[in-house]
């Protein structure tokens, strides 16, 4: 009796010793012992990480001197592709780089993206996709963009509701306008001037989904019936109007600029030319841009 004693008391003291480091082991190495965990959490989490990202987030460059990533002529020289508008200016997003983003011969998938979005050393896939309002489209006339494989069985995702801010857009209709008709006869040649004031433009008080700053977005003025603006001469004779020449100034001295485009009357132009009806005038943004807060 008294040896079976003692056999128990020793099992009781190994078994606690036991228990005892099994716990300890436990508590320190969790993911060793206790890997059972919801994949679809973890997928899920890698999601919401790269919505904040891409609706957050205005993304990141190589080059902090020209720090607009969509502008970049290497995709290696994307460090980080958020889409926001700038900083502070959650779920606004840049036509540009909501453009670049879907540009499938810029950007190479997956390698590209799990390098400037998804991060981390799991090879994560992705599929992201930007559906407009049945009414409304933005680019190339299509509503929906996607970048990405069709999900697996298993997946995570998020889902963020988003505006995409448009370019800029000065429009002049001579049958509406009428304040800027000329009643007069024959006249010299007359030069047409818009003035941006980068100061007043990119007025940190505006808000950014109605900021005009062309560094970063396109610039767009449009005249429309243009037959309306010239002298009376000319519009007994049906003659029309030529565009010479455009200029680019930066605080009143002349400079070369061509990231423009002119379209008279629907067509693609290069000057001088004679133009009946319209005007569009389109000026881009530069990776090196020439503006700065103070020029006009």
């Amino acid at each position: 009796m008294r040896d079976d004693a003692v056999a128990t008391f020793d099992f009781l003291i190994g078994f606690t010793i036991f228990i005892i480091a099994f716990i300890f082991v436990a508590a320190m190495i969790p993911h060793t012992l206790f890997s059972v965990q919801s994949s679809r959490i973890d997928y899920d989490a890698v999601a919401y990480r790269t919505g904040v990202i891409l609706v957050e987030d205005p993304g990141m460059a190589a080059s902090p001197s020209s720090p607009v990533w969509e502008l970049k002529a290497d995709p290696g020289d994307v460090i980080r592709m958020g889409l926001s508008v700038e900083p502070g200016s959650a779920h606004i997003l840049s036509k540009g780089k909501v453009e670049r983003f879907f540009n499938k011969s810029f950007f190479t998938y997956p390698d590209d993206f799990r390098r400037a979005l998804l991060f981390g050393d799991y090879p994560y896939s992705c599929n992201i996709t930007l559906t407009m309002r049945e009414n409304l489209t933005i680019i190339d006339d299509r509503s929906i963009h996607s970048i990405g494989l069709n999900p697996p069985d298993l997946y995570g995702s998020v889902r963020r509701v988003v505006v995409v801010k448009e370019p800029s857009l000065l429009k002049v209709d001579g049958h509406f306008n009428q304040e800027f008709n000329y009643t007069g006869n024959g006249t010299p040649p007359q030069r047409f001037s818009v003035d941006l004031q980068m100061s007043q433009l990119v007025d940190p008080s505006v808000d950014p989904l109605f900021r005009i700053d062309p560094r970063t977005d396109p610039i767009q003025i449009e005249i429309l019936n243009f037959s309306k603006y010239v002298n009376e001469s000319a519009k007994s004779e049906s003659a029309e109007p030529e565009l010479k020449r455009v200029i680019i100034f930066r605080n009143d001295v002349p400079i070369t600029f061509p990231a423009y485009d002119i379209w008279l009357d629907g067509f693609k132009t290069t000057l001088p030319a004679t133009l009946n009806t319209s005007l569009n005038f389109t000026l881009y943004p530069v990776p090196e841009t020439p503006w700065r807060l103070s020029d006009t």
